[in-house]
Order: structure tokens, then C-alpha cells, then sequence
């Protein structure tokens, strides 16, 4: 091992300074090892370098004076140079594993370069998945524990255009064909319906149209799906009343809400010389309802807003399930292209309610879910793409209440998250703080840096001034996914994804180009 340096004054469990030796000056970032006063082997990371002269340290030397003196004496001051660094205790490296440091680094000991076969060794991970290599040492692969970063969920979070789409694609590609994973990416503008894969196939991949039986919503649901506002009471009493006598006819599909439409057309005919109506409870019990003039605007509101969801909507409708199209084994993209942010939610939160109660009630032995969804005979993934929408912060929808339980009970049935974003600020604080392993690509807004740190306890002062050095492809990984905390540089994926910045100079020259090429009936007349 090189040895760059001797450890000076004062050290304790969490940091320590050392002289670096001028010959080998070690690089920010940089992985160090010293020895603790129990004589154990402790790594380090190098967080700060500074450099001074101790002939010329008066600020008050005047740069004339500075050039007279440093030809008169050059060698002399050369010698007075001192270079010292400190670096972030990480813990103690015991066969191949990292513990807490608990005993301060011995004074006086000698610091070396981590040795690159125990930062291999750290950083490799059966069965995982290569992300990258490191920035410091560049011929170090650096791979994730995939069973960390699915059960304990993960989080992308970078600036646009600081690789967070790369990053997916690298990971999808590894978990789908040499895991054979089975992932649910939701994919609000339709960016990854073109994916394929690194050998340039699209083999394992499967769209999934956003489709749903109404007739397997909750009542809520339903109402939420048409654009009914949480608050508007009068009118979710009577959607939900109409929904569940609808439901007891066993009504389907398009049928389902067109029959919504004819019931809610009778009731506004009932209100209107004021009379009763017969509609099934929840129970299926059959109930009576007094309906007078006081009635028809909330009803009249009802049958608008399912009249205009199904004009705008009504592909979204259907007799086989989103659930039934989920493959086991496969990148399956939700396309919600199309929809509203309100309507992505609630097909969201559907999604996420079936497939977590399909996963326990298959995982306990309860049959029959795995006929309504396939996917559900293998753990699951769920990315969310533009993770904001779904989950924002200070909102308390359907979709953040299911993300919370899969958050907690998820590794137990084998169903994982992975939130993507470019706006952390934005993100559900609950949500993100659950996602144990962060991807932190770069961020340069110092309250998304903050918020990131806030949610993360693994995340310090100093980490935090890396995030914000980070250049395109650059990460900072931190969490149980990793053995240490890293900076790497995310490998380039090599298949074809959407999310990529458009060449807009190329495609203006194209477009020149090709109206030059054009031959107008003017020109050959001419």
C-alpha cells in the first residue's frame, strides 16, 4: 500500500488530520486507511486538502515582496511547504465487511491509500448490479446489493439532465435480463415505451396500456377518477350510491360507467319533481333515497364530469385489466401518457393497492390473486418516473398512503420502490425519507440539497459539497445498497431509452439541409 501521509494532532472516532506526504498527495474523494489505538485497520475518506507555506503565512506580504524573497530564497520556502488533509472516518474493515470505529485513530501512525483489493472487494456484491465505477479509482466497478435496494427502496434524485434516465435504464436493464426481474415502471409522458435493451432487443419488455375495470374500483376511487373533488360531499354521496348499484348488477367495462351515466339521468328526473330512488349500499343492501330539486345540481355536476371523463377517457375503460397485462419477469412501462396528473393518481394508487395486497395475500397462500395478476408469483419492483406527481409534498392522496405501506411492509411480501425525481423539494417527506438508498446525481439547488440531506441521516456536510461538484453521469451513492458511501461515474447505457435531451442545433441544420434538397416546380420551370 502507498503511504501518503502521518496522522497529526487531534483525532477521534469520526475524523482525523494527517501531513500528507508531497510525493504522494492523494485526491479529494479519495479512499485512506489508518490504524485505531485497538490496532484495528480503519477506512477513511479524504474530505479536505489544504496547502501553505509556513516562511510566508503573513497575509500582509506584499507580492513584490513575495517575488523579491522567492528569488532570493526558492529552495528554502519550497521546503516550508505543508500540505494537510482530513478525512471522514467511515468504520473498520473486517473481513470484507465495515463496522463502526469506536477507538480514535492512533497520533503518529502512518496513512496509506486504501489498497485496491479491499475497495473491490467492498464494492462488489454478488448477484448485484454494476452501476458504475468509481470517480477516485476509475478501474473500480462499483455494484449494488439488489436486494437492499429493492426491499429497503431507493430514490433517484439529480437536476434535468443530470442523468437520473440513464441511471433507470442501466438498472433496469441488469434486474430484468440478468436477474430476471420483474419491474413496474410508471411512466407519466410515455418516454420508456421505446426502450430496449442493451443487446438492442425489446425482449422482456412490455407495454401496459393504463386500463381499468371500473367495476373494481372502490367507490372513492371512482369518484376521484372522474374529477369529483374530495370536498364536493353532496356529490360523492350520490356517485358513491350510484357506483355501488351499478356494481350489484355486475356491470363491466365500458358498460360499467355508461349505466353510471343512465342511472344518474333517472335520479336528476326523480329530483326534479322530488321523489324517492332505489340504489344497493356497499353492503348490498337495498336502500331509499329522498331526492328533491335541492338534488339537481349536485347531479347534474355528476353526469358532466362523467360524460366529459368518458369523451376524453374512455380507452382508459376496459374489460381486461391493467393488473392481467403484467408479466413476471419483465420491464412492464405503465404508459400514463395522455392523462392528467389527478387521473395518474388514482390509476396509481389502484395499481399499487392490488399489487400489495396480491403479493401478501399470495405470499400467506391465499389462491386466486395471481389469476387477476400474473406478476404478482414473483417479488416486484415499482419504479415511479417524475415521482413528484405522485407523491408531493404536504399531500396526503391514495397514492402516497399505499407508497407508506409498501414502504413498511413491502420487504416482507417481496415488493420494492424506487422514486425518481428532479425536484426533491417537491417529494413527500415521508416517501423519501423511507427510501433507504439514495442515487444523488447532481444538485445545485441549495434547498433541494438541504431537503435531500433532511430526509437522509446518512447524508453530512461533506457529502453534501460533493453532490454539489458532481458533473453529468456523476453520483453519490449512500444506504444499505453500498458498503461504504461512493462517488462513481455511472456507466453509459448502451441501449435506447427516452428521456434524452433533443439536439435542437442538429435537427435546425437538418431541416436547412433538406430544404435545400427540395425542387420546387418554380425552380425547374426556371
Amino acid at each position: 500500500m502507498q503511504s501518503v501521509g502521518l496522522v497529526m494532532g487531534k483525532s477521534s472516532i469520526t475524523d482525523f488530520s494527517f501531513a500528507v506526504n508531497p510525493s504522494a498527495i492523494p485526491k479529494f474523494g479519495e479512499y485512506v486507511t489508518a490504524v485505531n489505538r485497538d490496532g484495528e485497520e480503519v477506512i477513511g475518506i479524504v474530505r479536505e486538502i489544504s496547502n501553505f507555506n509556513r516562511m510566508i503565512l503573513d497575509e500582509g506580504f506584499s507580492f513584490e515582496y513575495l517575488i523579491k524573497n522567492l528569488d532570493f530564497s526558492r529552495k528554502l520556502i519550497e521546503k516550508n511547504d505543508v500540505i494537510v488533509a482530513t478525512a471522514s472516518v467511515i468504520g473498520v474493515v473486517r473481513n470484507g465487511e465495515v463496522y463502526p470505529n469506536r477507538t480514535p485513530i492512533k497520533p503518529n501512525s502512518e496513512v496509506f491509500l486504501a489498497d485496491n483489493e479491499v475497495l473491490s472487494s467492498l464494492f462488489r456484491c454478488e448477484g448485484g448490479v454494476e452501476l458504475g465505477k468509481m470517480i477516485a479509482r476509475p478501474d473500480i466497478s462499483v455494484s449494488l446489493d439488489i436486494k437492499q435496494l429493492v426491499l429497503r427502496h431507493f430514490a433517484i434524485l439529480s437536476v434535468t439532465g443530470g442523468g437520473k434516465s440513464n441511471t433507470v435504464a442501466v438498472l433496469v436493464n441488469d434486474i430484468v435480463r440478468k436477474l430476471n426481474g420483474t419491474v413496474v415502471l410508471i411512466d407519466p409522458h410515455g418516454e420508456y415505451v421505446g426502450y430496449t435493451f442493451e443487446d438492442g432487443s425489446e425482449r422482456g419488455k412490455n407495454v401496459v396500456p393504463a386500463g381499468i375495470r371500473p367495476e373494481r374500483l372502490e367507490p372513492w376511487e371512482f369518484a376521484s377518477l372522474v374529477g369529483i373533488d374530495r370536498d364536493a360531499t353532496v356529490q360523492r354521496m350520490h356517485i358513491e350510491r350510484i357506483f355501488t348499484t351499478v356494481k350489484h348488477e355486475r356491470r363491466a367495462g365500458k358498460e360499467f360507467v355508461d349505466r353510471v351515466l343512465d342511472i344518474a339521468e333517472e335520479w336528476i328526473n326523480i329530483a326534479a319533481g322530488k321523489g324517492e330512488a332505489e340504489y344497493y349500499d356497499f353492503n348490498g343492501a337495498k336502500r331509499v333515497a329522498t331526492l328533491d330539486r335541492q338534488d339537481l345540481n349536485a347531479l347534474a355536476r355528476i353526469k358532466e364530469y362523467v360524460s366529459s371523463f368518458m369523451r376524453r377517457y374512455e380507452d382508459l375503460l376496459s374489460q381486461k385489466d391493467m393488473l392481467a397485462n403484467i408479466k413476471p419477469g419483465y420491464l412492464n412501462v405503465v404508459n400514463l401518457s395522455g392523462f392528467d396528473e389527478g387521473q395518474m393518481r388514482v390509476v396509481v394508487a389502484y395499481l399499487l393497492r392490488n399489487l400489495l395486497l396480491g403479493r401478501i395475500n399470495y405470499v400467506r397462500g391465499k389462491g386466486g390473486w395471481e389469476k387477476v395478476c400474473p406478476a404478482i408469483v414473483k417479488p416486484l419492483l415499482i419504479i415511479f418516473e417524475e415521482g413528484h406527481i405522485f407523491a408531493p409534498k404536504g399531500v396526503n392522496n391514495d397514492v402516497v398512503t399505499w407508497m407508506g405501506r409498501i414502504a413498511r411492509e413491502g420487504r416482507k411480501f417481496g415488493i420494492g420502490l424506487g422514486i425518481v425525481s428532479q425536484r426533491p423539494k417537491r417529494l413527500n417527506d415521508d416517501v423519501l425519507s423511507q427510501c433507504n438508498t439514495k442515487i444523488i446525481l447532481r444538485i445545485t439547488e441549495p434547498n433541494d440539497q438541504r431537503y435531500v440531506q433532511h430526509a437522509s441521516e446518512q447524508i453530512s456536510e461533506d457529502l453534501l459539497k460533493d453532490i454539489a461538484s458532481l458533473g453529468v453521469g456523476e453520483a453519490v451513492v449512500v444506504g444499505p445498497a453500498v458498503k461504504l458511501p461512493v462517488a462513481l461515474k455511472v456507466r453509459k447505457f448502451a441501449g435506447n431509452y427516452g428521456g434524452r435531451d433533443i439536439d435542437v442545433v442538429e435537427e435546425w441544420l437538418g431541416r436547412e439541409e433538406e430544404q435545400k434538397r427540395q425542387i420546387t416546380l418554380e425552380d425547374l420551370a426556371v
